[in-house]
């Protein structure tokens, strides 16, 4: 499989199993796929790897429809397709962003020992028996000191694929080495399912653990939305 074609396949893979985790709805088109964003402003944002100008050019002009869209392109040449969305009245907003991905054989399948009486680690599944989901299975997990969620995650098992998203670690306890100990614990947890490829689209302070954990990265991410949305973001 040469790298476009991987990238491809990857970033089909980790949108279905991302936008199941969230319990977005979703749905796909000709050059992207697309999710509302419940838990934000209730709009759609659309996804697209590596598409061509008449793709672009397509999906741009219904993200422009609604200044609450946005568009995310993932592909490795950032400047064409900042490029593209100046011609078409859009404007970029992040470039930190990547899709990354791991061969799930190079990780620990045991969960860590926590060294500390006082911290727990509460995993639940998420969805019931009957629940309609394109994974398998999703979970989500906390690391917790008494009643307070130190750090949390979620892992959906698609295919033969882990997606994990949502990694985070309160103010409070960072630079202590919780996101590892929450990385590893829902890694455990994919690794009951004969998964292979772990798929995550991780933020710039995420990025520096999953390279530690042995994840590459496949592609940058360029977030852009309309113009109006600019002019309001630019006012707060």
């Amino acid at each position: 499989m040469d790298g476009s074609s991987e990238l491809a396949v990857h970033a089909a893979a980790w949108f279905t199993g991302w936008s199941a985790l969230r319990s977005y709805p979703s749905r796909i088109g000709d050059g992207y796929f697309a999710a509302q964003r419940l838990d934000r402003n209730g709009d759609w944002e659309y996804f697209s790897c590596t598409p061509n100008s008449a793709e672009f050019a397509a999906v741009a002009e219904v993200v422009t429809a609604s200044s609450q869209r946005a568009y995310s392109v993932i592909a490795p040449d950032i400047h064409r397709y900042v490029a593209l969305a100046h011609q078409h009245r859009m404007g970029m907003v992040s470039t930190s962003e990547r899709l990354m991905v791991c061969a799930m054989e190079t990780q620990d399948n045991q969960e860590p020992f926590l060294g500390d009486p006082e911290l727990s680690v509460v995993v639940k599944k998420i969805g019931g028996r009957h629940s309609s989901s394109a994974c398998k299975a999703r979970f989500s997990a906390a690391i917790m000191h008494g009643q307070t969620a130190v750090a949390s995650g979620r892992v959906g098992i698609y295919d033969d694929y882990a997606i994990f998203d949502g990694l985070k670690t309160s103010a409070a306890y960072r630079r202590r080495g919780f996101g590892m100990l929450m990385m590893k614990t829902i890694t455990a947890r994919a690794l009951d399912y004969p998964v292979t490829t772990g798929l995550v689209m991780a933020s710039a302070a995420g990025q520096e653990l999953y390279y530690k954990l042995g994840w590459r990265s496949l592609s940058p991410v360029t977030v852009l939305v309309p113009r109006e949305r600019l002019d309001e973001m630019a006012k707060l």
